[in-house]
C-alpha cells in the first residue's frame, strides 16, 4: 500500500450506498458500458442474484459476508437480486477504467482485464469496505488517510485477484505526503503514554512495519522510536513547568519505562536534567 504520494485518482470520486431488498421486491440494475464497476458486500440476509453479462445469465446465491465484483466488461450487463427473507449489502461504485488507472499509478500491472467474480470472500477487501462504510462512504472530499488507504487497498487487492503483479515495496524511496505526516504525528502524540509499537502505528496506515519504517525514516531522518522519544521530551518541557507534577509521575504519564530512562534521554537532548530544567525555569519566573 501507499507506494509513493497519494493516488492521482482520488477515492472521493467514488460513490457508495447501502442497498436493502425486501420480499417480494425485485432489485434490477441494467446499464450500458459507460457506467461504474460495482463491489458489493452482503451484510445481512441472503439472496438469489443473477449477473447478466455478454448475453448470458449467471445465477448464484449470496449470504452475509460474501462479496461480489461486477465490472463493466461487456456492452450489456446487469444485476438482479431477489430475496425470500430480506437482503442488505454495502455497494461501492467505481468509475469506468478507474481500477486500471489507479493500479498502474501505484506500480501494479494487471495481468488480465478485470473480470466478474460473482461470489467470493476476502478478509482485506472486507475490512476495507467496512472502513469506508463506517466513514464518509466516499461521498465527500476528505483528507482522512484511513479512507484513502482503504480505497487503495480495494484497488490493489482486486488487481491481484485479477492476476496483477504487486509492486516491490523494497524499492520504495518515497516520503509521506505532508497531510499523511500530519496524521502520523497526531496519532503519535495521542498515544505517547501508551508506547505504541511500530506494528500498531503502521497497521493504522495500511502498511507493513518494514515498509512504514523505511518511509518514515526517509520522511523524518529518524526511526519511529527516536521520533516518539523526541515528542515525549518536547511535551515534558511544558509539563515540567508545572510545579505540582513529580518527575516520577511525569515519567509514567509520558510513557517512559522508568524515571532514570526519562532523565537520561532528557539530558542527552537538552544538556540538563529534568530537575535542573525545572530549577532554571523557577529562577526565571522570579
Amino acid at each position: 500500500m501507499d507506494g509513493a504520494t497519494l493516488s492521482p485518482y482520488p477515492h472521493y470520486s467514488w460513490f457508495a450506498h447501502w442497498l436493502s431488498v425486501h420480499p417480494p421486491k425485485l432489485f434490477e440494475l441494467y446499464e450500458d458500458r459507460h457506467v461504474t464497476h460495482r463491489l458489493l458486500l452482503t451484510t445481512a440476509g441472503d439472496a438469489e442474484v443473477v449477473w447478466t453479462t455478454n448475453g448470458r445469465d449467471v445465477p448464484f446465491r449470496s449470504i452475509a459476508g460474501d462479496m461480489g465484483f461486477y465490472p463493466c466488461d461487456y456492452a450489456d450487463h446487469g444485476l438482479a437480486i431477489t430475496t425470500i427473507a430480506g437482503y442488505e449489502a454495502y455497494a461501492m461504485f467505481l468509475p469506468d477504467k478507474h481500477l486500471c488507472e489507479i493500479s498502474l499509478s501505484d506500480g501494479m500491472h494487471p495481468g488480465n482485464a478485470f473480470h466478474a467474480i460473482p461470489v467470493f470472500r476476502d478478509a482485506l477487501l472486507h475490512a476495507s469496505l467496512v472502513r469506508l462504510a463506517g466513514g464518509s462512504g466516499c461521498r465527500q472530499v476528505s483528507e482522512d488517510i484511513g479512507d484513502e488507504i482503504a480505497a487503495r487497498q480495494i484497488v490493489m487487492r482486486l488487481c491481484v485477484i485479477a492476476g496483477g503483479r504487486a509492486p516491490d515495496w523494497q524499492k520504495d524511496t518515497s516520503v509521506f505526503a505532508p497531510f499523511v505526516m500530519r496524521q502520523i504525528v497526531e496519532r503519535v502524540d495521542a498515544h505517547l503514554a501508551a508506547r505504541s509499537s511500530l506494528e500498531q502505528v503502521s497497521k493504522g496506515f495500511g502498511l507493513s512495519p518494514s515498509h512504514f519504517a523505511r518511509k518514515f525514516q526517509k520522511s523524518t531522518g529518524l526511526s519511529l522510536n527516536r521520533f516518539m522519544n523526541r515528542r515525549r521530551i518536547g511535551l515534558s518541557l511544558a509539563l515540567l513547568r508545572n510545579e505540582r507534577a513529580t518527575l516520577a509521575q511525569l515519567s509514567i504519564d509520558l510513557g517512559f519505562c522508568s524515571q532514570s530512562h526519562f532523565t537520561r534521554l532528557f539530558s542527552s537532548l537538552t544538556g540538563l536534567t529534568p530537575y535542573q530544567f525545572r530549577r532554571a525555569h523557577r529562577r526565571m519566573q522570579h
